[in-house]
């Protein structure tokens, strides 16, 4: 080559090798140039509404390359989702990485979201605006709407020591978790809640709910004018999910309106128990019915049962008044616990009353009254139920012990005593012998003339199997009113098999008085009717011993 022709060379290679090395010095630069951007879905928001941070850079890089904790001062954020693009675009290859997070401001005012750095490169800061709900557009009202609440009661006007009914009502339009609603308040009232919660759903402008129901009693303890603050709702929702993110948890406080509420004094003038309600309603009856209403005819030993119902609405079971009659001691009375329950804004009291005649005659059940002040009249009312008149025949088999004094007494000693023995038997062990020697002379008497079917008969031979029968079925069911019946008439018919023991009769006397006892006693504890069931049965073999002698006295050949 010549001197000439190299130079050619040089003079064309020259810009060649210059691009190349401009090419080779721009790749680290263009690497270096990478791009971080940082955008929202909005810069004005409300208080917890949610919104969207976008986080992008024009390379692929780690997924794990941004910090998003340092929102935490200022923001609530969910779960970000990541994606990576790549495009060929006229012969260009371009990269690109994009972070997208749900996030909601804690606080009312100006709040920043930080700089991102990723890698070498950086995002700029972005200024949002946070306002109050009230403040916000249409679109922070629809946010706001999915949760609501609302709050009423019966009247804003009552009397002290009367209750009024609070309904609290929470429309729920989104998914919540951690839901909790807490009782209304104010000074001076006495609260508490009322059944359980009634759920419903209804849709409302094209919008479903769902509807939670909640009832308080609201009692007056003193008089005035009160506030009463509303009822609380507190929760969490998950907001902002859609397929690039999984949304965030929002907290979710509501609270119901207040309400003024006045309270009345007691009036000066009035009588006797205080009891401020608009309905007071007292009734009874009678078991076994009673045909006549104003008396009735039994025997003495036969239990009666009195139950009253008292209903009495807008009064809490606290202040229900204690029912307290004097009965005449002519009668012995058990007092069952009162029942209470709540049915549609009556406070319900059911009390039973077993009545047991003690003596013959005729004997007046007291009756009874209350004073109530209807707070819709503003006027004293009573409320009253009759009294009945028991004509009392004798039982000539009855036992005055049986039917001890009205007063209600703890259970006696009988039903958890073992049975005592007298000490001398009386004539009673000779008589037995007597019999005893007399039948083994019989039966060999008996033996050689072959007549001993005639005696099997005449042992195997009962009397009144029913009613005992029903006895002891009763006294296994621990039925107090059936034992009690059964029991007069069994032994009314064994009278005159049972006087020959004495002793067994009073104790048999005295275990079901201790059942009646036990049963309708204010202290829990379980009668045991083993005792009763052993004394029946030595009653029947008294019975049974006795009933064979008489018959081997009359096959005696002498």
């Amino acid at each position: 080559m010549s001197v000439n022709q190299t130079n050619w060379a040089k003079k064309c290679l020259s810009p060649w090798l210059l691009l190349l090395t401009l090419v080779v010095a721009l790749l680290p630069l263009q690497a270096m140039a990478a791009q971080a951007q940082a955008t929202v879905s909005k810069n004005v928001v409300a208080v917890n509404q949610v919104f969207q941070l976008s986080v992008s850079v024009d390379t692929a890089i780690n997924p794990d390359s941004v910090d998003f904790s340092i929102l935490s001062p200022d923001f609530a954020y969910g779960q970000p989702s990541v994606s990576s693009s790549t495009s060929l675009i006229n012969g260009t290859m371009s990269r690109s990485t994009t972070w997208t997070i749900a996030i909601a401001a804690k606080k009312v005012g100006t709040a920043t979201i930080p700089t991102f750095k990723i890698g070498s490169s950086q995002t700029t800061p972005i200024t949002i605006t946070v306002l109050k709900s009230s403040q916000t557009n249409n679109t922070a009202n629809t946010d706001q709407s999915n949760v609501r609440m609302t709050a009423e009661i019966d009247k804003n006007t009552v009397y002290v020591g009367e209750s009024i009914n609070y309904r609290v009502k929470i429309f729920i339009g989104e998914q919540l978790s951690q839901a909790s609603l807490s009782a209304p308040s104010g000074d001076g009232l006495a609260v508490s809640q009322v059944g359980q919660d009634a759920q419903n759903n209804i849709v409302q402008n094209g919008r479903r709910y769902l509807v939670i129901t909640r009832n308080y009693q609201l009692t007056a303890q003193k008089a005035g004018n009160i506030v009463i603050h509303g009822s609380t709702f507190s929760g969490s929702a998950v907001r902002g999910a859609n397929g690039f993110s999984s949304g965030i948890t929002v907290p979710v406080n509501k609270n119901a309106r207040d309400i003024s509420l006045t309270i009345k004094p007691k009036p000066t003038d009035y009588k006797g128990l205080w009891l401020p309600t608009p309905d007071l309603q007292l009734q009874q009856t009678w078991q076994p019915q009673v045909s006549n209403p104003n008396e009735i005819t039994t025997k003495v030993g036969e239990p009666i049962t009195r139950i009253i119902s008292l209903r009495i609405k807008d009064v809490a079971q606290s202040n229900m008044p204690n029912i307290n009659l004097t009965y005449p001691d002519t009668v012995r009375i058990y007092n069952e616990k009162p029942e209470y329950r709540t049915e549609n804004g009556y406070s319900v009291m059911i009390l039973k009353q077993v009545i047991i005649p003690r003596q013959a005659g005729n004997i007046a059940l007291p009756p009874l009254s209350i004073n109530w002040w209807n707070t819709t009249t503003a006027k004293q009312q009573q409320s009253e139920i009759k009294g009945l008149t028991l004509n009392v025949t004798a039982d000539p088999t009855a036992n005055s012990q049986f039917s001890p004094p009205a007063a209600m007494t703890p259970p006696t000693s009988a039903a958890t005593q073992p049975i005592k023995t007298m000490a001398s038997a009386g004539i009673w062990p000779w008589t037995t012998l007597v019999f005893a020697i007399l039948w083994l002379i019989t039966l060999l008497l008996l033996v050689k003339k072959r007549q001993q079917p005639m005696v099997t008969t005449a042992i195997a031979t009962t009397q009144s199997p029913d009613i005992a029968a029903a006895l002891e079925t009763a006294i296994n069911d621990n039925d107090p009113i059936k034992v009690q019946t059964y029991y007069q008439q069994w032994r009314q018919q064994q009278y005159s098999q049972l006087t020959s023991q004495p002793q067994l009769l009073q104790q048999l006397d005295d275990e079901v008085k201790a059942m009646m006892t036990n049963h309708y006693s204010t202290l829990d504890s379980q009668w045991n009717n083993q005792t009763l069931l052993k004394l029946l049965t030595q009653a029947k073999q008294i019975k049974t011993i006795k009933h064979t002698s008489k018959t081997l006295t009359s096959l005696d050949p002498q």
